[in-house]
């Protein structure tokens, strides 16, 4: 359930609890865990529980947003969170726990992910995301299902680079190595010149990538046709045959617009002793996503629904927000590397 008018919200504040989307990162993990796991599915949790109850200190970069959080009505818990025994904001070096958090973290441990879909922690969890005014509901999380798909497969000069379809961003990733490919640089630039044209045509890619936003959509809602058109060589060299190496050009030219999208994710990339390879980007969208802070389960609410924005005009029950995030991972005869990266909409420019 969504106001059927959020997008025209776009322009103003993407925080508070009508952003929410359904969390569905722990249903995610279950589901590689079956197939893929070796270790206790408790035994994973222990590391993360016993930081979030001793506590750690402030990193720099969370300082130095702490201070923003808005002193208003909705975002009292989540200062509260942040803040010390006599109410003052911690600050970059002070210890911060999640005695909550680990709570919560130690029923999923004990009792799977259903014991967060379902249950106390989602009783709890919707209790407070409806007093702060949101729209989610016990069905919404109940219902919530994992899907596994194939890794779409781009070749890359002599790599084969794996990543996700849409909603997630790798196709555009790949669009723009497919475009630098064809300009044929057979060493890297070491004139000034070549180097100003090097970063030129670069930069150029990335903005045709930018454009081609609006395709990313939940392929279960939208065909994906457009995407796998775009991941095509024959699309990359007529974007390749728009740039011009001694200009650049309005942004109607592009098909770009000024919005940024999320600002903060976290990436994680581990490659094991049997070859096995994981590449995971997670996100709770913005810098402490919603601000609404569940001060029952420890958790901070999302607000992935902001990723919408910019993209599309309106969306359906049940549709995936688009994303930029695109972890990835690049094989050849001889190499593999693994690869994401945070930032939002600079995920690809990142990568």
């Amino acid at each position: 359930q969504v106001e059927p008018d959020l997008l025209t919200s776009c322009s103003k504040q993407l925080i508070g609890s009508k952003w929410i989307g359904v969390p569905g990162e722990i249903r995610g993990y279950e589901k590689a865990h079956k197939l893929y796991g070796k270790l206790p599915w408790a035994d994973l949790f222990q590391p993360t529980i016993e930081l979030a109850r001793k506590g750690f200190p402030v990193p720099p970069v969370q300082g130095e947003y702490i201070s923003y959080i808005p002193d208003e009505n909705m975002t009292q818990p989540l200062r509260k969170l942040y803040s010390d025994e006599n109410g003052n904001l911690l600050k970059t070096g002070e210890i911060v726990k999640f005695e909550k958090l680990a709570n919560t973290l130690e029923i999923i441990a004990k009792n799977g992910a259903d014991s967060f879909y379902s249950g106390k922690i989602a009783e709890d969890l919707i209790r407070d995301v409806q007093e702060a005014g949101g729209k989610l509901t016990l069905e919404d999380l109940a219902s919530y299902n994992v899907t596994v798909t194939d890794a779409w497969i781009v070749p890359i000069g002599e790599y084969q680079m794996y990543t996700p379809p849409p909603p997630a961003g790798g196709f555009l990733l790949s669009l723009i190595l497919n475009i630098m490919t064809g300009f044929q640089m057979k060493s890297p630039p070491r004139s000034d010149d070549e180097k100003t044209l090097f970063y030129h045509r670069y930069i150029e890619a990335f903005k045709f990538a930018n454009g081609l936003k609006s395709h990313i959509r939940d392929p279960h809602f939208f065909s994906d046709k457009m995407a796998k058109e775009i991941m095509n060589s024959d699309f990359s060299s007529r974007i390749r045959s728009l740039i011009s190496s001694d200009r650049t050009h309005d942004p109607q030219y592009y098909n770009t617009s000024s919005y940024l999208d999320s600002l903060g994710t976290t990436h994680v990339s581990v490659l094991a002793e049997d070859g096995s390879a994981v590449s995971v980007t997670s996100t709770i969208n913005h810098i402490f996503g919603s601000r609404i802070y569940s001060s029952s389960t420890g958790i901070i609410l999302n607000n992935e629904l902001a990723d919408f924005c910019g993209r599309a005009n309106s969306f359906s029950p049940g549709e995936q927000p688009p994303s930029s995030m695109a972890p990835v991972v690049l094989k050849s005869q001889s190499k593999i590397l693994l690869i994401g990266a945070s930032g939002g909409s600079m995920i690809t420019t990142g990568l």
